[in-house]
């Protein structure tokens, strides 16, 4: 299966990826469409998050409305504040700083 996320293709994994939200929420709404052909998630969070997601039987993409920093070795996404300094290690690891 591919993973899109953003509109860059990711790395796919089982386990998924954790949001760490570095601006911190208190409330959200959380909805599922099913249709014949896919699921379309959509999240919303107090802090201005958006997170949609569509999942088909080829692909899962993922749209969120922040910057976000991947940590492919810790299956993290950060999503990202607009003064939210970041450093990506070759290992694929992300550092906030």
């Amino acid at each position: 299966m591919r993973a899109f996320l953003n509109g860059q293709e990711m790395q796919f994994s089982d386990k998924g990826y954790e949001y760490v939200f570095l601006k911190p929420y208190t409330r959200h709404q959380h909805e599922t469409i099913k249709r014949e052909n896919g699921e379309l998630t959509l999240q919303v969070y107090d802090n201005g998050v958006q997170i949609r997601t569509l999942v088909t039987r080829e692909e899962a993409a993922t749209l969120i409305n922040r910057d976000i920093a991947i940590d492919t070795v810790n299956h993290k996404v950060y999503i990202l504040e607009s003064d939210t300094k970041v450093r990506k290690n070759p290992d694929g690891s992300v550092e906030i700083l």
